[in-house]
């Protein structure tokens, strides 16, 4: 892989809000003074944070995208035909918001690289502190490898060939590394995430760093995704069962959306007014604004979703009223969410991992007979809504996967649920279309070595 192409092609990936990254690329810095005392390590982590909050990664459009794709939101007007491509889910491997992903993502397993090969060679750093920074950034380049495997790699089949370049070291711009297996890239990942637990910290439950809870949470999500539904289960409960989250009150349930850190938040990117989030111009758009349409609007088809579900508090998140909106946003049928509202400062918390998710993933590993029941009712009874009693796996499932859509949509889940539960084709209308192509630059650049997925 030609990762100095990855800094070079999306312009705006030459802005990050961070001294360290202040460069066209990492392979510009001095490999002898990049990274060379706890400061300057200090500032690196700060870093790969700052490089997820990229408008093409968490700060924007990684999780619009994916519920684009999903059928819970439509793209807005602006002429654009590569936006069209999405929302029309007939993307193409030259589209540019699919080039940003990989560029974005690939950017941040650089930065991983970068701090991750200096810090050995500190020695003003107390080896507590250097773990502690190490485990961060080895939960970061492990949750930015899944990621990349989410979108490119056939992540549903553990027997496919067709995972994701694995990247562990600085790259030259002569490297050129082909996909690893699933499997390969699935082992990567649960090695990285298991020798980043106990590095972490284990007490420390703040949300805007990786801690041993995010941990917890991200290996909980990654076995699920890998049917290894027994080490779903143990990880959710790891989470589950310490009781340090908790739901918050029906009637408080928005504040999961305006406020920071609350009692049901694992992980989360912070922004503030000089370093904002995309999520409110994507999204949002208030009554007296000139703007007449958004880049992504709320489905037709999720309203109706809702509608079969009264009482659901989470439906107050959306907002198809002609009064409030509009009409062009809302003569299709579209509307907006409001979890992104964040208004001037702009500051609205990307939501990387939260407790209802939690008890979602434990739910599904555990299937029906095993009491996966009690965890999908506690979720509802604190959305506001009665139990169910699903006769059988297949109708648990389902229900588990509805709840998924009404919890989590507009924070970048759909369309991988889609995937991995074979349902992709019913939404996307062919198989293939389950994952993004390969950017067709990424292709050119290592001369055919990294393979295209089939249908693209």
């Amino acid at each position: 892989m030609k990762i100095a192409f990855i800094y070079i092609l999306p312009i705006a990936l030459l802005f990050s809000a961070c001294d360290f990254l202040e460069v066209t690329s990492p392979n510009d810095i001095d490999a002898e003074n990049a990274i060379t005392t706890s400061g300057d390590a200090e500032n690196a982590l700060t870093g790969l944070y700052s490089s997820m909050q990229n408008e093409n990664y968490y700060g924007g459009n990684y999780l619009l995208i994916a519920d684009a794709l999903g059928d819970n939101c439509t793209t807005g007007g602006f002429d654009n035909p590569l936006l069209d491509e999405i929302g029309g889910k007939a993307v193409t491997s030259s589209n540019l918001y699919v080039e940003n992903l990989w560029s974005a993502i690939y950017r941040t397993i650089a930065n991983c690289n970068y701090l991750l090969g200096a810090l050995p060679d500190i020695d003003d750093l107390d080896s507590d502190r250097a773990g502690q920074i190490e485990g961060q950034a080895r939960a970061i380049r492990a949750m930015a490898h899944f990621d990349l495997l989410r979108y490119f790699g056939y992540h549903w089949d553990e027997n496919s060939a067709l995972g994701i370049p694995v990247i562990t070291t600085v790259q030259s711009v002569d490297d050129k590394v082909a996909r690893a297996t699933v499997k390969q890239s699935y082992d990567f990942i649960v090695a990285e995430l298991e020798a980043a637990l106990p590095l972490v910290d284990q007490s420390d439950r703040n949300a805007k760093y990786v801690n041993s809870a995010t941990v917890e949470a991200l290996l909980a999500r990654v076995s699920l995704y890998r049917k290894a539904y027994g080490a779903a289960a143990a990880h959710a409960s790891a989470i589950i069962d310490n009781n340090e989250f908790a739901f918050l009150p029906v009637d408080k349930f928005a504040n999961i959306y305006s406020l920071r850190q609350t009692s049901e938040s694992i992980f989360e990117l912070f922004f503030d007014n000089q370093n904002r989030s995309s999520y409110n111009s994507l999204t949002y758009s208030r009554p007296d604004a000139l703007r007449t349409e958004l880049t992504f609007m709320a489905s037709a088809t999720l309203h109706n979703f809702f509608t079969g579900s009264p009482g659901d508090i989470r439906a107050t998140m959306l907002d198809y009223s002609l009064e409030n909106n509009d009409a062009s946003i809302t003569s299709d049928g579209s509307g907006r969410t409001e979890k992104y509202r964040g208004e001037d400062s702009k500051d609205n918390p990307a939501y990387i991992i939260r407790l209802a998710e939690v008890y979602l993933i434990r739910a599904e590993a555990l299937g029906l007979a095993g009491g996966g029941l009690a965890d999908l009712n506690a979720l509802r009874a604190q959305r506001g809504l009665v139990a169910v009693n699903p006769a059988d796996e297949a109708e648990f499932q389902q229900a588990v996967f509805d709840e998924r859509r009404a919890e989590l949509n507009f924070e970048g889940h759909i369309y991988f649920d889609l995937a991995r539960t074979g349902r992709a084709a019913e939404v996307l209308g062919d198989d293939f279309k389950a994952v993004l192509p390969i950017p067709l630059h990424e292709i050119i650049a290592t001369g055919g070595v990294i393979v295209q997925n089939p249908g693209y």
